[in-house]
């Protein structure tokens, strides 16, 4: 089997998996849904629980060699040649409060590259299933997608969304990103935005996180829909560990963002 063809049966696998997850995301979805808190101040719900459980439970049946690394629960296994990257939600506190602005995400990373290769994001509510495989193009049920043309930041739309960063500081990063685009979003998920942009609404997300799973997804399909992510200083990165940011944009502002996140670096940062 070559590994394009590789690479499709695992997509199909992933979109079978994204369907099952955002059954369950349906499922527990409410006004006021019960909530804990974790160490990291994070949200945290039971519907959150039961997908990241069942892609573990699913890669371990499936692909035993393979690891997971979720959000919520990993199983790392020594040597794997993949490792399959998951947000069982992103968006909780959207989720939480009972908006349905909020995704399933899950990618297969490369271990040798760090890159995903395979990467599925599943919008339960809308019925929007992205999917993408390396040199194939993204897609959104189907039919493909593509980032806008806007060229200049001046007149793109760009979404932030996290508070705290190790690597900038959030409050002039935010400042300064909106000082020189058009104007700013905040929807409260990184993945769904990246989306937005994927589909050419948006030209870029901005995120000042560290948690790989809410980018790695998205790294494949914006850039298969004709986008670039890099960290939030322009560099390539592993998606199978802690990131440094992500920068996720149609790619003709993405050197614009950069000098500005390089304005507002952390001088304990990376």
């Amino acid at each position: 089997m070559d590994q394009q063809t590789d690479r499709a049966k695992y997509l199909a696998w992933a979109k079978e998996l994204a369907y099952d997850a955002g059954n369950i995301m349906l499922e527990h979805f409410t006004i006021g849904v019960h909530t804990e808190i974790k160490a990291d101040s994070t949200p945290l719900t039971l519907a959150d629980t039961a997908v990241n459980k069942l892609v573990v439970d699913r890669v371990t049946a499936s692909f035993p060699e393979h690891s997971v690394l979720g959000e919520e629960q990993s199983s790392l296994q020594a040597n794997a040649q993949y490792t399959w990257v998951c947000d069982p939600i992103d968006g909780t506190p959207m989720y939480a409060a009972g908006l349905p602005v909020n995704v399933f995400a899950l990618a297969l990373v490369e271990n040798d590259s760090g890159l995903p290769v395979v990467a599925v994001i599943y919008d339960p509510y809308m019925k929007r299933l992205y999917s993408a495989i390396k040199n194939e193009g993204a897609f959104v049920n189907d039919q493909r997608i593509q980032v806008s043309k806007t060229s200049q930041l001046s007149e793109a739309t760009v979404s932030t969304t996290s508070d705290r960063s190790e690597i900038v500081d959030p409050a002039a990063f935010k400042s300064e990103v909106a000082a020189h685009c058009h104007r700013t979003r905040a929807m409260g998920s990184v993945l769904y935005e990246s989306m937005v942009v994927a589909t050419g609404f948006f030209e870029a997300q901005v995120f000042i996180g560290s948690g790989a799973h809410d980018a790695a997804a998205a790294k494949l399909i914006v850039e298969e829909a004709g986008g670039k992510v890099t960290d939030l200083f322009g560099n390539e990165q592993r998606y199978d560990r802690n990131i440094n940011g992500a920068l996720i944009s149609n790619g003709h502002v993405h050197d614009e963002l950069v000098s500005i996140a390089r304005t507002c670096k952390k001088l304990s940062g990376i």
